[in-house]
């Protein structure tokens, strides 16, 4: 081989690997989070210790869309979204679509999803849309997707004469958030999550980050909020044996550790 032949396949390899390495994270909150509780809870630290790079997030205001700092950014970046956590689920993943089609209008590359608890469940119902832009993997953590005992239990407060006091007295959420805790009352032929888990699934790598902690005797490191059965996505009816897993041994919250975990998960998502 000539050594013109050489440097030029050597170019080619350069760049074919860096094409191949580079990826586009979204990180998409829970209930009454914002984008900015991946990083203060230290998950995004780990992150940036293997270099990732930091791009921003996107938030929402009456008038426009408000974009990343960093759009432009080369390599492997995340960015965040702010959601209005309190409203449904098709409402939250109405406004992650927009988020999604810019973000993919300016980088050109699939996009990996990681979702912590109802964040999760609207990522996933984002890979359900057959409009919805190229998505490789969706990681999911500590997420109701067969639903929680927690959300029929806010859904039922919220519809009674109690609820309805509620926000006499500052508990406006359980009043805004019942379109929500409905969304995520424990899957059963007639309601949302039903419908939404019997749904075909796009194929692509799934991965469920589940917090079993049976053996934990301290009740800080309980997920009181979510089932473990309800967070492992191979529960799902349309997902079965489809989705990678590891589990945790930490409280329903966002840690460093799911950061960790989050990056050995990252490395088989092409």
């Amino acid at each position: 081989m000539s050594q013109a032949k050489r440097l030029l396949l050597l170019i080619f390899l350069i760049f074919s690997s860096f094409n191949v390495q580079a990826k586009t994270l979204v990180l998409v909150h829970g209930f009454t989070a914002d984008g900015m509780n991946w990083r203060q809870s230290g998950f995004t630290q780990p992150l940036l210790a293997a270099g990732w790079k930091d791009g921003g997030g996107y938030g929402f205001s009456p008038q426009t869309m408000l974009l990343p700092r960093s759009l432009y950014l080369k390599g492997n970046v995340f960015f965040s979204v702010e959601l209005p956590s309190l409203m449904n689920l098709q409402g939250q993943e109405s406004l992650l679509a927009r988020y999604l089609e810019h973000l993919y209008a300016q980088r050109g590359e699939a996009i990996t999803l990681i979702g912590h608890s109802a964040g999760g469940v609207v990522a996933r119902l984002y890979t359900l849309n057959p409009a919805h832009k190229p998505i490789n993997g969706l990681i999911t953590i500590a997420s109701p997707h067969l639903g929680t005992p927690a959300a029929n239990i806010a859904n039922l407060a919220g519809n009674s004469p109690l609820g309805m006091m509620a926000s006499f007295v500052g508990g406006e959420e359980l009043q805004n958030a019942r379109g929500l805790f409905s969304d995520l009352e424990e899957e059963r032929p007639v309601n949302f999550l039903y419908w939404m888990n019997h749904q075909q699934h796009p194929d692509i790598h799934y991965a469920s980050i589940v917090r079993d902690n049976k053996s934990i005797a301290r009740p800080i490191k309980f997920d009181f909020i979510v089932p473990p059965y309800s967070q492992n996505m191979n529960n799902i009816w349309a997902l079965r044996n489809r989705s990678g897993m590891a589990k945790t041994t930490e409280g329903h919250g966002l840690n460093g550790k799911d950061g960790l975990l989050a990056i050995e998960i990252l490395k088989y998502i092409k």
